[in-house]
């Protein structure tokens, strides 16, 4: 207990520097200390002008520093201890939450403008990244991701209510960050809340798709084809230019006699990998089994032939026997023998 004034005015800088601390107990140290200062004064301590000196400028931190105790503290804390002990016409420092609530009615109240803005991109952003998903199916990336934006967007409207202020403000305050959340600073949040949601729009389409794509994988190596077929259909809808996505998709419906898809797939898969020689040969097959297109099968082994440095070890066997498969049923007998030959 400080045995002077002097004393007294340095336990109360003291407390006023350990702010803001891990609980709303720092600042009732505070409180109390300045009281302590109060009443050595009261009792007759002699001040001298250094003691005068140092109480005016802690005295002006504390007020300066009103906002961010009530931030930390809470209006109805700093109330409850008013009234507990100075029910009456306490001293202005067990006043600080209506200092701080003055200070703030001096805020531009065109900062709301673009807050709101921002909250408001924010929730078309969330409902375009819902509509992207749908195509995707339910599975715990997704509801991951949605849920994410969903929170992240609640807390930044959070910040447009008295009682969402009060809750954010105390959030910030026990990790060390003493933000009042109106102004510029509700507009900061806003716009991180924005650039996040924005940031799970762009990276969950992909991640999902991805997921998808694996679990297709998983199917089509475990013969369950129709599952392989839904899980790369929604990979794709999820990431247009996943490239093994289509050609896996190709091969599921093959798989699954769905040949028709299967053709466009593999054209498809073809337009976005034009060295995919496996996706050549397949759809050459289709066009001879299923199309009777038997010309335009030859022209997809055409060329495959004249790449056979680059083809797999165990695909020309194939690509000669289909060519000679088209030419037998074109009746070009002599060069479907030499291709049945090569073969």
């Amino acid at each position: 207990m400080p045995t002077n004034l002097s004393d007294s005015i340095s336990v109360y800088d003291e407390a006023l520097k350990s702010l803001p601390g891990p609980d709303a107990s720092r600042v009732l140290d505070v409180l109390i200390a300045r009281d302590t200062v109060a009443r050595a004064l009261q009792n007759g301590a002699v001040a001298t002008s250094t003691d005068v000196a140092r109480l005016a400028a802690v005295d002006e931190k504390l007020k300066d520093a009103a906002v961010a105790i009530n931030a930390q503290a809470g209006a109805k804390t700093l109330s409850g201890w008013r009234q507990s002990v100075h029910p009456l016409n306490g001293p202005w420092w067990w006043f600080l939450d209506e200092r701080a609530a003055a200070t703030e009615s001096h805020v531009n109240p065109l900062w709301t403008i673009p807050a709101m803005l921002f909250f408001a991109l924010s929730l078309s952003v969330i409902a375009e990244t819902l509509t992207t998903l749908r195509s995707g199916g339910i599975n715990g990336l997704t509801v991951f991701g949605t849920l994410l934006q969903t929170i992240l967007t609640l807390v930044a409207g959070s910040a447009f209510l008295g009682a969402g202020r009060e809750w954010l403000e105390k959030l910030f305050s026990q990790i060390g960050i003493s933000r009042r959340f109106r102004g510029a600073s509700r507009v900061w949040l806003a716009l991180t809340v924005l650039i996040l949601t924005l940031v799970i729009r762009i990276a969950l389409p992909d991640l999902v798709a991805h997921y998808r794509s694996d679990k297709g994988d998983e199917a089509l190596a475990n013969k369950q084809v129709p599952q392989a077929v839904q899980n790369y259909e929604q990979a794709v809808a999820l990431k247009p230019g996943f490239v093994k996505a289509h050609f896996n998709l190709a091969l599921a419906y093959d798989r699954a006699n769905d040949y028709s898809k299967a053709i466009d797939a593999y054209e498809r898969s073809i337009k976005f990998e034009p060295d995919n020689y496996i996706a050549y040969n397949n759809l050459a097959r289709l066009y001879i089994l299923h199309k009777k297109d038997y010309k335009s099968a030859l022209g997809r082994l055409d060329h495959l032939r004249s790449n056979l440095q680059n083809l797999p070890s165990n695909l020309p066997y194939y690509v000669f026997k289909n060519r000679g498969w088209a030419n037998l049923e074109l009746g070009y007998h002599r060069q479907a023998a030499e291709d049945l030959e090569w073969a």
